[in-house]
């Protein structure tokens, strides 16, 4: 099926995607033609859909989100500031280009009228076999105390901080830290995701509010199986990747303490 699609949507494909399949399938689904897509749960201000196609001589999971306008100010926002999907791309790509993990970007694609963008969208390859964080924990610490899931979880604890530790080191802030943007994938290593990236945004030097509030995020998981032992696990794991805070780490503790009593 040839794709109609308007002369005024731009495309751009990250070089390690030079598929035509999957071009022509992306194209397919901006048109309209959804068949074959599975919705996935989002907010009221995007639409998800789940599509494999072939790529690199096979068929492989991608997901197609397109960013709605939320409100009149933010139609007019496109004027000053990139599109909700450009901002998700470029965030996505900073991870990468510092060696964290994410939904690897596939396409962007912003449809312009007269210059200003009316539709926008990202594709991002999935990630089949991770889970949300939440899920994981429950997976996999829940239960009795056996020595090899309390060595796992040390494992698992310690890993999280430095992830996000090497994240901060870097200067990078990840505006949206909440427990369904951390996906787990089982493996050797084991790898953390961190997706959503539309408010992701590298700083010179991090803001401490900055990164207060990503500490914050990451301690309000509630799970009974997370202890305040783990919690300092990973906050000892996040200082070795940022021993400049090591002087300072009972400040911080309690900021973050103090910060999350009132979330």
């Amino acid at each position: 099926m040839k794709s109609v699609y308007s002369p005024s949507l731009q495309l751009q494909f990250h070089p390690t995607y030079p598929c035509s399949d999957l071009q022509e399938r992306i194209l397919e689904i901006f048109s309209g033609n959804i068949k074959g897509t599975k919705p996935v749960q989002s907010s009221a201000y995007a639409r998800v859909l789940a599509f494999d196609a072939p790529c690199r001589g096979e068929r492989r999971l991608f997901f197609y989100k397109e960013f709605f306008f939320r409100n009149f100010r933010d139609r007019l926002s496109v004027l000053f500031r990139e599109s909700r999907a450009k901002r998700a791309w470029t965030g996505a790509c900073i991870l990468t280009d510092h060696e964290l993990h994410t939904a690897m970007p596939v396409c962007l694609g912003e449809q312009r009228v007269l210059g200003i963008v009316k539709r926008s969208f990202l594709v991002t390859e999935g990630l089949p076999d991770a889970m949300e964080i939440e899920k994981y924990i429950k997976k996999y610490f829940s239960g009795n105390d056996d020595p090899k899931k309390v060595l796992r979880k040390r494992k698992f604890i310690s890993l999280f901080g430095k992830t996000i530790g090497k994240m901060h080191s870097s200067g990078i802030f990840q505006g949206d830290l909440r427990e369904r943007n951390v996906l787990v994938q089982e493996g050797d290593p084991q790898k953390i995701y961190l997706i959503d990236n539309e408010r992701t945004r590298r700083y010179a030097r991090l803001p401490d509010r900055k990164r207060l509030k990503n500490l914050v995020q990451v301690n309000m998981n509630r799970s009974p199986v997370i202890t305040l032992t783990d919690r300092l696990r990973f906050f000892y794991a996040y200082l070795d990747e940022n021993p400049d805070l090591v002087s300072f780490k009972k400040d911080w503790i309690k900021k973050v303490l103090r910060k999350t009593r009132t979330r």
